[in-house]
């Protein structure tokens, strides 16, 4: 653990309950994902189904719209000539859709959480889980949008170490 959180002891209850309720358990996305506001202490649990719909991932910077402009910049290509050669392959709708919902996530903050990072999340809890280990992501969320999430790691060694708030 890179940061020392406090929790209450009912969450450590439901931390040690979950952990050993997926012993011997095959990969599906219905396995938990703990999500912490550290502001009110309040733990929820979801399903890795259910994630993206609870804490949408920031996907802005996926559209092929936005990479194909981005690679044209650093192609060399000046400002105003990129995005015309963007219209001409995508249209002027679909272009400037993709910037203004960039745009709208860089002013409300997306809290580094991305898409990249869910599908990280994803891929890297499927291979704990194959590896027939046991660790249960939780995500501590950010206090302010400007404020990473920072995505932990429950093992019984997390359980162990953890610190009780007052």
């Amino acid at each position: 653990m890179k940061k020392r959180y406090k929790f209450l002891q009912k969450h450590m209850n439901e931390f040690i309950t979950t952990f050993n309720s997926l012993r011997g358990n095959i990969w599906s996305l219905n396995f938990p994902v703990f999500l912490f506001d550290r502001d009110w202490f309040r733990l929820k649990k979801v399903t890795l189904y259910d994630l993206a719909k609870e804490l949408k991932p920031d996907n802005s910077q996926e559209a092929p719209e936005l990479i194909q402009y981005q690679q044209l910049l650093k192609d060399g290509h000046e400002h105003l000539l990129a995005i015309q050669e963007c219209w001409n392959e995508f249209g002027i709708e679909d272009f400037h859709r993709s910037l203004r919902n960039s745009s709208e996530w860089k002013s409300k903050g997306n809290n580094g959480w991305t898409f990249k990072k869910y599908a990280e999340l994803l891929t890297g809890y499927r291979n704990i889980i194959e590896n027939k280990e046991i660790r249960i992501p939780i995500i501590i969320l950010g206090r302010n949008p400007n404020e990473d999430h920072q995505l932990e790691w429950i093992s019984e060694e997390f359980i162990s170490e953890l610190t009780f708030a007052d």
